[in-house]
């Protein structure tokens, strides 16, 4: 977890240690007034400055890693349905060859009628240090057609700003998700306003970085 308090140090010490000027000063991709190298160091995105999606800046954000969940954990039926979930053992169906690993969904509009934005709500843990990071995403302009079934996927080369027709959503590429090579859980939550939200669990094995099966 990290703290305003936890920040403010880490930025200090870096300071005033030999890779200052690397880590406290240089390039500011995402302008929330953390350099990219120091992104590194603290787990933020340096191309996102509210990285877990909570309408806080990072550098002001108590807990830059940790949003709280919005999505209405009630509502009428009809809404999004994750049909089935993974994060590993990805697969291009066009290529026929596998691809690097990242989280990827099926989502179902079982209505009649389009359903227009998607909040993905999801959270990562390491089942070793039991650290946890959550992250809110609002697509208010993706469009799910009436009983269609579409496939998102999200990795640390997507779109941060969905349209109507993206399937590629970006994450945080300093992630636990990229980062810790122990078994992680992974619960993904979809909803469409009004509706009443999806959710699903899934583990990721021990290993290393996201690469190609």
């Amino acid at each position: 977890m990290t703290t305003t308090a936890s920040l403010s140090l880490i930025l200090s010490l870096l300071a005033a240690s030999g890779i200052a000027h690397a880590a406290t000063s240089g390039v500011d991709t995402d302008h929330d007034g953390i350099p990219d190298s120091a992104e590194v160091l603290l787990g933020t995105d340096p191309m996102n400055a509210d990285t877990d999606g909570d309408g806080i800046n990072d550098l002001k954000d108590p807990k830059p890693l940790e949003a709280a969940n919005p999505i209405a954990p009630k509502g009428k039926a009809g809404g999004p349905v994750i049909e089935g979930a993974k994060v590993e053992d990805n697969f291009d169906p066009v290529s026929k060859k596998g691809v690097s690993d990242h989280v990827e969904i099926a989502v179902k509009n079982p209505g009649s009628t389009p359903l227009q934005g998607l909040q993905l709500y999801y959270t990562v843990k390491d089942s070793t240090t039991g650290k946890t990071e959550s992250y809110y995403r609002n697509y208010e302009s993706f469009k799910l057609p009436q009983g269609a079934t579409t496939v998102l996927h999200i990795d640390d080369t997507g779109d941060a700003n969905a349209t109507a027709n993206a399937t590629h959503f970006r994450a945080n590429p300093n992630a636990l998700l990229y980062k810790s090579q122990n078994v992680k859980t992974l619960t993904i939550q979809i909803a469409s306003k009004g509706y009443a939200p999806s959710t699903v669990s899934i583990k990721k094995d021990a290993g290393g970085a996201e690469k190609a099966d």
